[in-house]
């Protein structure tokens, strides 16, 4: 009921079969529950969105590395197409 209340004050269409829920301090018989009736899978963090890392505590440089690798990926293909030595 939720979700359609979200589509129609949006437009916006979840995608029930990508979503998940996150809980913090639930009792487990509960989550069950709002599982249950939303329809959704119970996730886990830390977890990537947009290839973000999210997650409730300080992440390491490790965790970070893959994210930093292609950020200076993509810097260093973009100043090798758009600068010039002349």
């Amino acid at each position: 009921q939720k979700f359609n209340q979200f589509t129609q004050a949006s437009g916006l269409q979840a995608n029930l079969s990508k979503s998940e829920a996150y809980f913090r301090g639930v009792r487990v018989t509960e989550r069950q529950q709002i599982l249950q009736m939303l329809g959704l899978a119970s996730g886990e963090l830390p977890f990537k969105y947009l290839g973000v890392p999210l997650s409730t505590k300080k992440l390491s440089l490790m965790q970070w590395q893959p994210l930093i690798d292609k950020m200076t990926k993509r810097i260093t293909s973009w100043t090798a197409k758009t600068l010039s030595y002349a």
